[in-house]
């Protein structure tokens, strides 16, 4: 091999390494840290997980750490004091925040929550419900008027029913109906088929037209100003793992996260979830003002700070539209 090869092959080397420069460079690329708070381990945490899990954040340039806490009346306050920059949780409890004058956006949301009411085995009639104990989070939670609205759609008023406060989350509601503590409850069916509870769905939140709004992605407007190209990076990862649940080949890697996250191996459950959080899912999260507002107008009921918030400002589908348009 002559030399004047040896120099012109160097020569190549420098040229590319000069035009390619971070291509070659040994350095790794450096990610962005983010800690990511969420509530509830339910299966509509699958689109989170998997962004997490399959390592979508990675790819495009975030470290993530997901943080869980049982209910956002704990990661709400996390979020406000700067523990989590990013919280998945109640909509509801981010707008009483706002309402309170805390500055807070919701970039991303989940689909309607797909409620249901849930009786005891044995009740087969909106009949034998009234006078019975039905289980809510809070008086004057979300999941309080998504169960007011289904029994005043079914001909009950508040009144007709036994309202307990089961704090602590929908784990803990299954639980206290397991217990045989209440008669009803409004909650997702993969918890009781998690658990293997009895129970008879008497009445379907979604069919019913009643849209609970889902969670949402929730962050201080200073730390959205501050950081649009990490929440546009979020959301192009939350939005490739949708796609990639979606994607029928995928179904096996998907259902393994979804029996990590769930500690179940119980391929029922797994096929529920599967039916219930995946397949429908809708891969570009957008935020619907209109039902949040709807849900909001709920809480004012309660709450005279939030009958004259306008919602619309907290809502930012930005970062959704700019990915769309990118893909």
């Amino acid at each position: 091999m002559s030399i004047l090869f040896l120099l012109q092959l160097l020569g190549t080397c420098l040229a590319l390494i000069l035009t390619f420069g971070q291509g070659f460079s040994a350095e790794p690329q450096k990610l962005d840290r983010l800690k990511i708070g969420y509530a509830s381990i339910s299966g509509n945490r699958i689109s989170l997980w998997a962004t997490q899990d399959a390592g979508f954040f990675s790819r495009h340039g975030i470290q993530s750490e997901l943080i869980f806490f049982p209910t956002s009346a704990q990661g709400m306050p996390a979020l406000l004091a700067g523990e989590v920059p990013i919280y998945l949780g109640s909509a509801d409890t981010a707008a009483l925040a706002a309402a309170r004058g805390f500055e807070l956006v919701i970039f991303a949301s989940n689909e309607p929550t797909q409620y249901k009411l849930i009786v005891q085995p044995h009740i087969r009639s909106v009949n034998e419900l009234r006078g019975q104990r039905i289980g809510v989070d809070r008086i004057g939670s979300s999941s309080y008027y998504a169960t007011k609205r289904m029994l005043e759609k079914l001909g009950l008023k508040a009144q007709d029913m036994k309202f307990l406060p089961v704090p602590g989350g929908g784990n803990q509601r299954a639980a206290a109906f397991s217990s045989g503590n209440l008669e009803a409850v409004v909650s997702t069916v993969e918890r009781f088929e998690r658990a293997k509870i009895p129970y008879h769905v008497l009445a379907d939140a979604v069919s019913m037209g009643i849209r609970v709004f889902g969670n949402s992605f929730i962050t201080p407007r200073v730390f959205r100003d501050q950081n649009r190209d990490i929440l546009t990076r979020f959301i192009r990862a939350l939005v490739d793992a949708s796609y990639w649940l979606k994607d029928p080949k995928n179904r096996e890697s998907a259902l393994k996260i979804v029996s990590q996250r769930l500690r179940t191996s119980d391929p029922a459950v797994l096929s529920l979830n599967y039916r219930l959080y995946i397949e429908p899912l809708i891969p570009l999260p957008y935020t619907d003002i209109n039902d949040l507002r709807t849900n909001i107008e709920d809480l004012a009921q309660e709450n005279a700070k939030l009958r004259d918030f306008d919602v619309a400002r907290m809502v930012d589908n930005s970062f959704i539209r700019q990915v769309q348009q990118d893909r």
